[in-house]
């Protein structure tokens, strides 16, 4: 006896934007640090209630940003982000569907450029400024993810020293 095998519809596909924009906050690296994490804290609140994951990696210069998540969520928030007044000129590098997310356990996880993650950046061939505009989503994802791994390890290890 044949037992029919109940299809499944297609797989829940996750949508993908990845933007970068260029900072406008004015000030010394306190200044953009106290705004970096202020973006990190109101983005994760944002995210959390949106089931929106990603990374933002800001380097003084520019944001560049990875968003996750059910396709007009992750539209509803670039949107929200493009008219945010501490940055501008906005763009999107690449727009996909994906059929998992990278940074699943993120609501936002971010990292600003510093001497302390330089060795991450120079891995991936940028010793110099991150110039967005010349670069494919595929790095951007990749620095991203090794960032995130950094970040990471960095927390076990002081969770170890502890």
């Amino acid at each position: 006896m044949l037992i029919p095998v109940q299809r499944q519809g297609p797989a829940l596909m996750i949508h993908q934007l990845v933007y970068y924009s260029r900072n406008t906050v004015p000030g010394g690296d306190r200044a953009m640090l106290t705004n970096m994490r202020e973006i990190l804290s109101v983005s994760q609140r944002n995210n959390s209630r949106d089931g929106i994951t990603g990374f933002l990696i800001f380097d003084k210069t520019h944001f560049v940003q990875i968003l996750e998540g059910d396709r007009a969520k992750v539209t509803e928030t670039y949107t929200r982000i493009a008219r945010d007044s501490r940055h501008s000129a906005a763009a999107i590098i690449n727009v996909r569907d994906v059929e998992a997310r990278l940074f699943p356990n993120w609501t936002m996880g971010g990292a600003m450029r510093t001497p302390e993650v330089q060795e991450v950046y120079l891995q991936h061939g940028f010793g110099g400024p991150l110039e967005p505009s010349r670069l494919k989503s595929e790095q951007i994802i990749r620095l991203a993810l090794d960032l995130q791994a950094f970040e990471v390890s960095r927390r076990q290890g002081q969770r170890l020293a502890s």
